[in-house]
């Protein structure tokens, strides 16, 4: 699944990696999980509810939510009894640990193949799985995903118009880190006039200015000692216009594209600070972003996993 079969780890950088995207990614999927799995007719059907309790743990569940919002594709583990006649648990598998098998001749997919490690398959054999539903198996893999439009087998994350967005704010946090740790590159040159001396002696004076004036801790003074005005150290400044707020507008971009990716309509939701939001908005304001965003970006996701909890129900 994508170029050398990384694609789900690959996305799982841009959520390492990014500031917005992290954030968002993971109070989502945290409101997506809410508060658990329930049952509005507990009281009333106290044996189904404790076997419902029974099949899936709270862990498997927050899995199967994180899994589904950060890559698009989330596989529950179904485990059967001998007989095959019952579902005894339901857990989770990562996500980026399964791929998709071939469609057999009908054009169905019937299989998944399980390994530790995508990019070390001679170690890590990868096991074949049926699909959930067309075997007798004691173990089987049911995909929970959204339909995509030019694709079968796997579900592209529903922010893919805004992954460039994550890898600039990337970028410029890469940008900003090299910056600190060599402050004086690229924004000072400094000539030494008195002559240039051997190969040996010039690479002994490059690393004692490096050592000395690059970093966050780096020297702020120098002391400079010559034998006339004429020989003097020289250090000339090589301007960076606007850098600044050229930056400051790109990391503003990135966020506001990324928060629109993720139908987050009012970043507080998600508890992300901007420039433009505070706790002084408006109160019915605030009440109605959060519930546009509950039913654009959360029920979705919930309404998926109750289904596939109702199917497994519905086979006991």
């Amino acid at each position: 699944y994508g170029e050398k079969n990384n694609y789900f780890d690959w996305l799982i950088e841009r959520f390492k990696n990014s500031t917005t995207n992290n954030s968002v990614i993971t109070n989502i999927s945290r409101l997506i999980y809410g508060r658990g799995i329930d049952a509005l007719d507990s009281n009333r059907k106290p044996n189904e509810y404790a076997m419902l309790k029974g099949m899936i743990s709270s862990k498997a569940l927050k899995g199967i939510a994180t899994n589904f919002k950060m890559l698009g594709n989330a596989y529950f583990q179904v485990l059967y009894n001998k007989d095959h006649t019952k579902i005894l648990k339901v857990d989770y598998i990562n996500t980026k640990l399964i791929r998709v098998g071939k469609c057999n001749d009908k054009g169905e997919i019937d299989s998944f193949y399980f390994s530790n490690d995508w990019s070390d398959v001679r170690r890590n054999e990868p096991t074949k799985y049926s699909a959930y539903g067309t075997s007798k198996d004691a173990i089987e893999i049911f995909c929970l995903k959204f339909d995509s439009v030019d694709m079968k087998y796997y579900s592209e994350p529903d922010y893919l118009g805004a992954i460039k967005y994550a890898i600039l704010e990337e970028e410029i946090a890469d940008f900003l880190v090299t910056d600190v740790q060599q402050s004086f590159s690229g924004q000072k040159v400094i000539n030494f006039n008195n002559g240039v001396g051997t190969p040996e002696t010039r690479e002994i004076i490059e690393k004692s200015v490096r050592r000395r004036l690059q970093g966050a801790k780096g020297d702020k003074v120098i002391v400079a000692f010559n034998e006339n005005k004429e020989m003097a150290t020289t250090i000339d400044d090589i301007a960076l216009t606007d850098a600044p707020e050229h930056y400051s507008y790109l990391a503003t971009e990135a966020q506001s594209k990324l928060l629109n990716a993720h139908g987050v309509v009012s970043p507080m939701i998600v508890g992300i600070t901007t420039e433009n939001s505070g706790f002084s908005s408006n109160a019915d304001e605030i009440a109605m972003a959060t519930k546009v965003f509950y039913n654009q970006s959360i029920v979705p996701f919930q309404e998926a996993i109750i289904e596939a909890l109702e199917e497994f129900l519905a086979f006991n």
